[in-house]
This record gives structure tokens, sequence and C-alpha cells, in this order.
């Protein structure tokens, strides 16, 4: 499924450079922006309720109302909830276990002007592939004994949708606010060493706020 994935991004990819090529011979004065975000995001609750982190994004005017955009998103140390609960391991105490994700998107952005004071309203649409590293979980079972869990977390395809707006700060300067969603299409799999017990989590939503500042150049 990893190999599928990875192979369904690679042509995401490659298919809208190809479409687009021919826009980005335009001239290139003032065509660039590049962002640096917070990311306030939470999740559906499995296998995290939230997964705060920052993006870097570079976006690309095709036209005066449509741009391409290419972030990495990271988000490092958010709590997958209570694993043990997945695996129906009653812990002593409860048990998180942390993981890491980074991510590449591509998306494509409408923008709309608002008002001649620089505020710029916009939304977008993309995909993405994201890479999550979990570490370990283990604890104290009631009862007696110990759980020991690992979790691999495949690859994920992601959805992304977000609407905002942009206030002008200036000649090349801008802050950035988005109300974002995106759906995660995950297979993790979840076994306990001491046990042998197995599960899984399959796909889940985020959903929250970005805010950051943009440089046109």
């Amino acid at each position: 499924m990893t190999i599928y994935r990875f192979k369904a991004a690679r042509i995401l990819l490659v298919c809208t450079l190809a479409i687009t090529a021919p826009y980005l011979q335009a001239e290139a004065g003032g065509m660039y922006e590049l962002s640096g975000r917070v990311n306030i995001v939470g999740a559906n609750g499995t296998p995290s309720n939230d997964i705060p982190g920052f993006g870097v994004i570079l976006h690309r005017k095709l036209s005066d109302e449509w741009y391409l955009g290419f972030s990495l998103e990271n988000a490092t140390d958010f709590d997958v909830e209570r694993p043990n609960e997945e695996l129906d391991i009653d812990s002593v105490s409860e048990t998180d276990a942390l993981a890491t994700m980074n991510m590449l998107t591509v998306v494509a952005e409408r923008r709309y002007m608002l008002d001649k004071e620089g505020w710029t309203g916009f939304w977008n649409l993309g995909a993405g592939i994201a890479d999550i590293d979990v570490d370990d979980a283990d604890g104290d079972v009631e009862g007696g004994g110990r759980f020991d869990i690992k979790i691999d977390a495949d690859t994920e395809t992601v959805l992304i949708g977000s609407v905002g707006a942009m206030q002008r700060l200036g000649e090349h300067w801008s802050a950035r606010y988005e109300a974002t969603l995106e759906q995660h299409f995950a297979d993790w799999d979840i076994e306990d060493r001491v046990t042998g017990r197995t599960d899984s989590y399959d796909d889940y939503t985020v959903f929250g706020l970005r805010i950051g500042m943009n440089y046109r150049f």
C-alpha cells in the first residue's frame, strides 16, 4: 500500500508541474511568496487530539487570481492518545506515544481582492504525502504485568482544503490567516510485544488554524 501511495503522489506532482509549466514562463517581478506559519490544529481523537506544528510554503503566481503553492509541514512530539486502549490493555497511568510528522503538499490557490486597504481573500485545494514516526509506548498493566507497544505508521496520502485572508503590511510583507481541513488516509499497525495483541488506526481528520507571514519577491 505504501508503494502505491508514493507512486500516486509522484504522479500527482508531475502532472501538476506539467500542466502549470507554461505559466511559469511569466515575468519574474513579484511572482513569488515565501511564507512561514504556525499550525494550530486539532484532530478527531484517533490517533491524536491535536497535531500542532509549523510550515514553510512557497507560492508561485500563475495569474492575478491563481497561485501554485508547495509546502513542507512539520509536527514534532505530538501525542498519540493512549494506544494501550486500542488493544484493550488497562494501564495503571495514562500513557501516550510521541510522534513526529513531516508532510509535503502542493495546492492550487484562488485569490480575491476584498478592498483597497490590502485585504485579500482566498481558498485553496491540494494534496500531499506525510511521513510519520511514532515512538514506542510502555507501562504497567492494572493487576500486574507490563505492556510494550510499537506503532508502525504507514506513509499517508492527504487531501487539503483551506479558506482565509491576507493583510498587506507593506510593499513586500503580508500576514496570512486561514482555516484548514485535512483528510488523512492512514493505515497504522499497533502491536503489544508482550501479549502479541494487534490492532490498527485508519483514516482521520485534522482541522484548525494557520497563522503566518509572507514575503513577496
